[in-house]
């Protein structure tokens, strides 16, 4: 866009066309679990209130600071996006957390696209620092390497079969359930054995 008078001239009917009046792609349960995720967050100044609350019955109660999500960052397929960045703050301590929100997908593929994100995370530490910093409007240091979390509602409210297995894999587990309202309930499981 070089024309600015153009923009200012046309403004309502470029953003309609562009931003309001477009396919947003389809509806899914990953998106309404992000959607709410985050509104939950904004609502609590950022931090994750609903997480926050279900960590307190497990060995590693958190305090998640919601930072963005959905960065696009490319990799040898192309490119890899995550679900949700936050801010682990515990004891002066900052660690990065991906978590990686989904309704249906194979776990294998699940594992894999948090893994491979959570490394990009700790190759360019430094950057996202920067990032989060930028964000919360101070400064950032991480102090240890990121963490990774599915959430997904396998179990539910139960304990997830395949808790220990991902526990193994450096993956900690949030299972979860939905009320018609679109209100979710969630379960933690404990701090992975293994990072």
């Amino acid at each position: 866009m070089t024309n600015l008078s153009r923009i200012a001239d046309e403004f309502e009917s470029m953003f309609a066309t562009h931003c309001r009046d477009i396919d947003h792609g389809r509806v899914t349960g990953e998106k309404a679990l992000q959607s709410f995720l985050i509104s939950d967050a904004y609502s609590h100044q950022r931090r994750m209130r609903s997480l926050n609350q279900a960590t307190q019955t497990t060995n590693a109660p958190v305090e998640l600071w919601f930072i963005t999500d959905e960065i696009a960052l490319p990799s040898e397929r192309g490119k890899i996006v995550c679900d949700v960045l936050a801010l682990r703050r515990d004891n002066g301590r900052c660690t990065p957390v991906l978590l990686e929100l989904e309704d249906a997908r194979d776990l294998t593929q699940l594992v894999q696209q948090v893994s491979t994100y959570s490394d990009l995370i700790n190759t360019h530490a430094a950057a996202f620092a920067e990032l989060y910093g930028a964000l919360l409007g101070e400064p950032i240091q991480f102090d240890a390497p990121a963490e990774q979390w599915i959430v997904w509602p396998a179990a539910g409210l139960e304990r997830d079969p395949r808790e220990e297995q991902l526990s193994a894999l450096g993956i900690r587990t949030v299972g979860y359930t939905e009320d018609p309202s679109k209100r979710y309930q969630f379960r933690v499981g404990p701090a992975p054995t293994a990072a």
